[in-house]
């Protein structure tokens, strides 16, 4: 099984993290993910994913790091679900209401909604 794990520094995507830890069977494979925008630096990208790369190591999981460039969030996750023939993505919620969740799209909704690809888990 190969999973993609969208990482953002949030303590939501580090559930996620731990989601993808207790599904993960000997033979799978992780792929952890952050997505920058293009103008921005991918150091910071660079290092969360050094420490979950560790954390992998650490607990004998498998792993590749991804960082991309993409203005959109959503669509960056759904190019590297196509490029890594992911099976299932794990991501993180904000926990928005309903009223935020009215004026700011959530990359989380986004995933449900949208990638057909894969199966989507969304830890809370």
């Amino acid at each position: 099984m190969k999973y993609l794990i969208s990482l953002d520094g949030s303590q939501q995507s580090h559930k996620a993290f731990e989601l993808a830890e207790s599904l993960y069977k000997p033979g799978d494979h992780i792929h952890i993910v952050t997505i920058s925008k293009p103008k921005e630096s991918i150091e910071k990208g660079e290092e969360l994913l050094e420490k979950y790369e560790e954390l992998c190591q650490e607990r004998g999981m498998k792993n590749e790091r991804i960082v991309l460039k993409s203005q959109d969030v959503g669509v960056g996750l759904e190019q590297a679900i196509r490029d890594y023939n992911i099976d299932i993505l794990i991501l993180g919620t904000r926990g928005m209401n309903t009223l935020k969740k009215v004026f700011i799209n959530s990359v989380s909704d986004y995933a449900m909604n949208n990638i057909a690809a894969c199966d989507v888990i969304v830890a809370k």
